[in-house]
Formats: C-alpha cells, structure tokens, sequence
C-alpha cells in the first residue's frame, strides 16, 4: 500500500520535475552557444618567411556586458 502511495505522488509531480529539468537545460545550452559566439578566433600560417613561420592572428568579437563571462 506504501509503495503504491509512493508511485502515485511521483508520477504526480513528474512532469512538472521533467519541465523544469528542460527548462534548466535549454537555458545552459542557450548560453553555451552564446558564449561559443564570442570566443576568440585564431587564424595561424603554417609557412612564412621567418624559421618560425607564418603570422597568428586573433579576432575577438566586441566586448559585451556579460554577468556570467566564460571560463
């Protein structure tokens, strides 16, 4: 009889845990991709004119205001 009260009460607010739980989750996916948008872009020549090789270049998109910055 326990056990049956138990599975009623879980299966009652087990939608409400699996909308929740995929809420959390496309938000974290949505500020992954955010912060993937604004990661440094790094452009390297293999071959040049020097021993070292070609130029490395860096391009960063602007700067925004982010309460959360990547790590």
């Amino acid at each position: 009889m326990r056990r049956a009260i138990e599975a009623r009460k879980f299966y009652a607010v087990l939608p409400q845990r699996l909308d929740q739980a995929v809420d959390e989750a496309a938000e974290v996916i949505d500020l992954e991709l955010e912060r993937q948008k604004r990661k440094p872009q790094v452009t390297e020549q293999e071959k040049g004119d020097t021993p070292l090789g070609g130029f490395i270049r860096i391009q960063s998109p602007p700067y925004d205001d982010d309460p959360d910055p990547a790590a």
